[in-house]
């Protein structure tokens, strides 16, 4: 059996003697190592950071046997992690670069508009694809909402989240935060029949190739069942979220409203105002949570509640759902 030539310093994550470290990333909840292979190709290594107390969760033999279905025939691949052979707790995951879209968009968002945007079009056609499949017959809630409902209804967490939390309260008031609460449970369940989801799709999790070959959309912690709403209206909210970064200043200047209009094109289908609403509110409030619980307090998170706020205002006004696009979420916040 191959030995180990080393441990990442960052994650401590094992890098076999022919493999090569690229980067690493990642928090208290979930730290990354990208590794070259030699051969070519990559492999994006994860395992939980100090601040998690479970292991990271592969899909059962069914679910996965539909995820690998659906890959076989999307433009962009579903990439399914094998646990590490010689390295507990450690997932690894085939990848056929080292960049993830969300990356590309921070560093270089002008330059990555056309790549980008194509990897999202296909994105919006595989979940599309995902979607055509059963769900599994159990499974629990997708983990970010779920992590939100739970903090919410205690006000306890890791790290600064109780600052977060008193904060939020004086921003937004009790009632607004259990409406939130409460978004954030039904959101995988919606109006629809089960279907199998992704359960969390991310610009950050999409890994562009280098040179040629498609995109891979990084599968199976989060894939649960539920509404197609929910993954739909999950991405669309990340573009609302980073589209309001774009005017805080933030965000590199990417035409957000582009790829969100990209996305629905290749999804072939739109959620509803309440569902796309919503989910950004839960989003970015997530997205909150989690940089106080795992990464540290920083005062722009006082800036998310803001968005969570008007997010929230928007979801409980009135709106007619004739003629309803959904890549008006791009516009929440801007004032």
């Amino acid at each position: 059996m191959p030995a180990p030539s080393d441990l990442a310093p960052r994650t401590g994550i094992r890098i076999a003697r022919d493999e090569r470290l690229v980067r690493e990333l990642g928090t208290a909840h979930i730290v990354t190592a990208v590794l070259a292979l030699p051969a070519g190709g990559h492999v994006w290594a994860r395992r939980p950071g100090p601040a998690r107390d479970a292991p990271l969760p592969l899909p059962g033999p069914a679910t996965a046997s539909s995820l690998r279905t659906v890959s076989d025939v999307s433009p962009v691949g579903l990439a399914l992690a094998e646990p590490d052979q010689h390295q507990a707790g450690v997932l690894r995951y085939p990848a056929p670069g080292v960049q993830a879209a969300a990356t590309l968009l921070r560093v270089n968002a002008r330059g990555a508009g056309p790549s980008v945007r194509e990897a999202v079009r296909g994105l919006g056609t595989t979940l599309r694809l995902l979607h055509a499949q059963p769900a599994p017959e159990t499974g629990a809630a997708p983990p970010a909402p779920a992590r939100l409902s739970r903090w919410l209804r205690s006000g306890h967490g890791p790290g600064a989240t109780r600052r977060l939390y008193a904060a939020a309260r004086s921003r937004l008031g009790d009632r607004r935060l259990g409406s939130i609460a409460d978004w954030a449970d039904e959101a995988p369940r919606g109006s629809h029949p089960r279907v199998l989801l992704h359960g969390g799709p991310a610009l950050g999790g999409l890994v562009l190739p280098v040179g040629s070959g498609r995109p891979v959309l990084l599968t199976g912690e989060e894939a649960t069942g539920g509404s197609w709403e929910f993954d739909v209206a999950w991405q669309l909210a990340e573009f609302a979220e980073m589209a309001a970064g774009v005017r805080w200043g933030v965000c590199g200047p990417a035409d957000h409203t582009g790829l969100a209009r990209a996305f629905l094109d290749g999804y072939g289908r739109q959620p509803s105002p309440a569902a796309a609403r919503r989910a950004v509110a839960v989003r970015s409030l997530t997205h909150a949570h989690d940089f106080a619980a795992y990464v540290t307090w920083h005062s722009e998170l006082t800036t998310y509640l803001d968005l969570v706020a008007e997010a929230a205002e928007a979801a409980e006004a009135p709106d007619a759902a004739a003629g309803w696009d959904a890549t008006r979420v791009c516009s929440v916040g801007a004032r």
